[in-house]
């Protein structure tokens, strides 16, 4: 379990200035685009590549965040 204090300070790396993560059982999830981490050994692996897609998603460069701004 990821104690409540780093919670309020993880980010997603995907856009950590817009984005917060929740715990959901052994995982970590964007509240924004649904990428979830897994939590190994008690560290949250916030490296993208070793994420989960959330469904309807192929690649992280489909996600939500990754096409904002961008012409």
């Amino acid at each position: 379990m990821i104690s409540q204090d780093l919670l309020d300070i993880l980010r997603c790396p995907l856009n950590p200035s817009k984005t917060r993560l929740r715990q959901e059982g052994d995982r970590l999830v964007c509240e924004r685009c649904a990428l979830s981490f897994r939590i190994k050994d008690g560290f949250p692996v916030l490296v993208p590549e070793e994420a989960e897609l959330p469904p309807g998603c192929d690649s992280l460069r489909a996600l939500p965040c990754q096409g904002e701004g961008k012409s």
